[in-house]
């Protein structure tokens, strides 16, 4: 896991991962880069914990991009999470 940037100078958090059993085009192992968010946004410790499920994924064949879970947040749990982040300030 790494922080890139984007064209702009944000940083984010992406994943590197190969899909075990699965080829690109030139018959290569699949290997795919994941964004995992902003660096202003996602924590580290949210970033690794994305990072490892991919990974998990990756390795039992199944392709992060189409079968990552995406559960919606509800308003309450975003609004704990944004005073957690924002207690210290």
């Amino acid at each position: 896991m790494v922080t890139g940037f984007d064209p702009s100078g944000a940083r984010r958090w992406v994943v590197r991962v190969v899909v075990k059993g699965q080829k690109n085009k030139k018959g290569a192992p699949l290997r795919t880069d994941f964004g995992l968010g902003g660096a202003d946004v996602v924590t580290l410790n949210q970033a690794r914990d994305r990072a490892l499920e991919y990974r998990r994924m990756a390795k039992q064949g199944l392709n992060p991009r189409f079968n990552a879970k995406q559960e919606p947040h509800t308003f309450e749990e975003v609004a704990q999470q944004v005073h957690i982040d924002r207690l210290p300030t």
